[in-house]
Formats: C-alpha cells, structure tokens, sequence
C-alpha cells in the first residue's frame, strides 16, 4: 500500500466504492443494507463493485439481519456465497458468527479456512458481542486468517483500542479498529500503535422519493468523510516522523 496505515471503507454500491477511492481508502468492503448493520450484497452488487475498483476488495458475509447465531443451512449460505464472491474476485470474506452458547462460531471459521485458505478470511465483529472476548481472542491468534474486525468488545474502536495494541502484539495477522472510526480517533489509534481502520464514513443524503410502503432515507459514503480520515492519519504519521527524526 502506498500508506503506512490500511483504511477499508464499507460501502453498498459502485458509487460508495467510486466515493471510497476518491477519499483515500486503501481497502474496500461491499456490504449490503447498511441500515441493519449490513448484510450480504446482492451477486450484481458484488461483480460490479469489484470491478469498479483495483483497490482489494472484501465482502461482508451476513445472510440476513438480526442475531448471529445461525442455522446449519445458514452457516452453508455463508459458505457458498463466500466461495462465489472470491471466484469473482474478491480478496478475502468477512466471516464470522456466534453458537448457541454465545461464543464464537470456530466451526464456521476453522471451516472457512479450510475451504478457502486463510489469506482469504477476515474475521467479523463477533468476537466483539462474545461473553469473553479475550478468551474468544487466545484461540482466534493461533488460526492463520488474513485479518479480524474488532473493538475488543468496546463498543466502538477508541475505546477498546487499549486491547486491540495487546491483540496486535500477540497475533500475526492485522487487526482493523473497528466501531465508529472517526478521524481524530484514528489518529490517536495510530499514534498508540494501530495501522489497520475500517470506517463506515457516511451522510444522510435525506429522501428524494419517500415511497409509501418503504424507508426512502439513503446513507452514501462521503468522500470528504474518507479524506478527513486519510488526512487525519497522514498528519499523525508526518508529527510521528518528525519527532523521530528530532
């Protein structure tokens, strides 16, 4: 990456991705219905987000709203919908879920790796609604996954990033704040030792139809959200350096 740092913008449709890119993200994520907490994209949103971009693409794999506890048929929905966005192209999935005791669905995780390899598997924020995420995290470190999205089980990234160094230190693959990213959090995330961001960085854009039956509310991702992120970072990188070379 040209940064020192990753920055993976979610977005919902080739515009978000198009908006994404102007801003500065090193990393896209393509996740569907961005007011339910996202879910998995359409195919059609899929393709054509990875093709509008040369950025690496992850896409978020959720079968539906609400709980992550799943269904075995669920859990094979996952799969199947995993294994048809990487042969689209993507870089790597967004998996991850809970049992039916509230802990850490391993079995779909460990399952993943195994189909896909583990360069291609990012671990979802699952971890962050666990009974104990440290101890979730001591069994996570030791699979070979590319990346996990989390806020230590914080609620939101600034808060938890105090964990996340510790985290870090321990596990070889990165570790990207997650939970309202905003861009002097960002910054103060880099300084304490964090490289690895991931954003929502949108706006309401208000409703250009309100449609009787259905929400006409539209949240795009702002470019200038983005910028400020980037810029933020940037300048923390810059003072880091300075005061290194003083």
């Amino acid at each position: 990456m040209d940064q020192p740092f990753d920055l993976q913008i979610i977005c919902s449709t080739p515009g978000d991705v198009a908006r994404a890119t102007r801003g500065g993200a090193t990393r896209i994520e393509i996740s569907g219905c961005y007011t339910a907490g996202g879910v998995t994209p359409s195919p059609g949103i899929i393709r054509h987000c990875i093709k509008s971009t040369d950025l690496p693409v992850t896409v978020a794999m959720r079968p539906r709203e609400g709980h992550l506890v799943y269904t075995a048929s669920e859990r094979e929905i996952i799969l199947e919908d995993a294994e048809w966005s990487l042969a689209e192209g993507a870089a790597t999935v967004l998996i991850g879920g809970l049992d039916g005791h509230l802990n850490l669905d391993f079995d779909l995780i460990e399952t993943a790796i195994e189909r896909f390899g583990g360069q291609h598997v990012m671990v979802n924020r699952a971890i962050d609604s666990v009974r104990k995420p440290e101890q979730a995290f001591e069994r996570l470190k030791s699979l070979p996954i590319h990346a996990l999205a989390s806020s230590a089980g914080a609620g939101n990234a600034i808060k938890g990033h105090e964990k996340l160094l510790g985290w870090q230190a321990e596990a070889d693959f990165d570790i990207f704040a997650s939970g309202a990213v905003l861009p002097s959090g960002a910054a103060r995330m880099w300084t304490a030792g964090l490289s690895c961001f991931r954003a929502s960085a949108r706006h309401s854009a208000g409703v250009a139809h309100e449609g009787r039956w259905f929400e006409g509310e539209l949240y795009p991702v702002d470019a200038r959200r983005v910028e400020h992120i980037v810029r933020s970072l940037q300048r923390a990188v810059s003072e880091e350096s300075e005061e290194d070379q003083d």
